[in-house]
């Protein structure tokens, strides 16, 4: 595809409009490098968690020989608390902040996801499922649990030694709603998943495809909103990632340290963000498996949302998708 690509292209299930206007840039990666925080050890609140007076949850595979450790977010962003009913304040809702907001350490300061060897990688999704699995059946309050990971400043990281979060939610944020929307009307029109229609093309296409192995699938969406924006998807489609098989967890982390490991190659070590687009915990939507798939989204910081973007809400993407995917998959 010409490398000058300058397009609107329409998401297939939110409806947004994103333009790739890919004459915009120049090669960027040199800048991508992302700035580094506090690497040292002495001074890592994750580097000695009972010394630092962390609140543990457990650890795994035990709380005394633990690769994997949850703890408690000493300066959440929701606060456990009891369930409150929605409330109006003038023409507005409120919710009270209630939820469960967790840390999940990974025992190695100094090596990132992007280098963790397959068991690390495995221990890192069995610890998502197994805390989701507790957090759904202990806060009552709980409409939706985000399961994230920031690597660098750009992306949010404070901490140098790799962690991932957990945040449960009085609310379906407006985001997941949209998406929720957006695969239940596709399927009434089309008796079809969205998904699975978006995967079909892009197997068929083969241009934005990045990784494959027999489980999971990689590719950089046509309608990218993100520069080397990447999407990781089961070929066993189901609506919610907790309750993936246990078999499976080896083969989401071959996935995601490799896609992982490519950026860091091809954009020099970028901050990123990845997170699972899941169901709700709570849904009336009892068909829910029929129309929706959950997936992983991994964005690395490229550039900075600007006043088009605000004013507009429509993101431009400076990097044509079938090149960001070429240079991946051949990284």
């Amino acid at each position: 595809m010409d490398k000058l690509l300058n397009e609107f292209r329409q998401d297939l299930v939110s409806g947004e409009w994103v333009l790739v206007s890919a004459g915009r840039a120049k090669r960027p990666h040199p800048k991508m490098k992302r700035e580094v925080v506090d690497t040292s050890k002495e001074n890592c609140p994750f580097e000695d968690l009972f010394k630092s007076g962390q609140e543990i949850v457990w650890g795994y595979p035990d709380s005394q020989n633990w690769e994997v450790m949850v703890i408690k977010n000493k300066y959440p962003a929701v606060q456990y608390g009891v369930c409150m009913p929605e409330e109006e304040f003038g023409p507005s809702k409120i919710h009270k902040a209630t939820g469960i907001h967790d840390i999940v350490v990974f025992k190695d300061h100094d090596i990132h996801f992007a280098d963790f060897t397959n068991e690390q990688g495995v221990n890192a999704i069995r610890v998502y499922k197994k805390r989701y699995q507790e957090i759904a059946l202990t806060d009552k309050c709980a409409q939706y649990i985000s399961i994230f990971h920031n690597f660098g400043e750009e992306a949010g990281a404070s901490i140098y030694h790799p962690h991932s979060q957990i945040i449960s939610t009085p609310i379906l944020p407006s985001h997941v709603q949209g998406s929720l929307d957006g695969a239940y009307q596709f399927y009434v029109k089309n008796r079809k998943r969205v998904y699975d229609v978006i995967i079909e093309w892009e197997k068929e296409n083969k241009k934005r495809m990045i990784y494959e192995n027999n489980i999971f699938l990689a590719f950089c969406p046509f309608v990218s909103r993100y520069p080397y924006e990447v999407r990781i998807f089961s070929r066993d489609s189901h609506a919610h990632f907790e309750k993936m098989s246990d078999e499976f967890d080896k083969y989401l982390a071959d996935a995601l340290i490799q896609v992982l490991k490519k950026m860091k190659k091809v954009l020099n070590d970028p901050a990123y963000n990845f997170f699972i687009h899941t169901s709700p915990v709570e849904t009336a939507l009892e068909n829910i498996h029929e129309f929706y798939s959950w997936h992983v989204e991994i964005i690395p910081k490229f550039s900075i949302v600007a006043g088009f973007e605000l004013g507009t809400g429509v993101e431009i993407n400076v990097v044509d998708p079938d090149t960001a995917a070429e240079e991946l998959r051949n990284a």
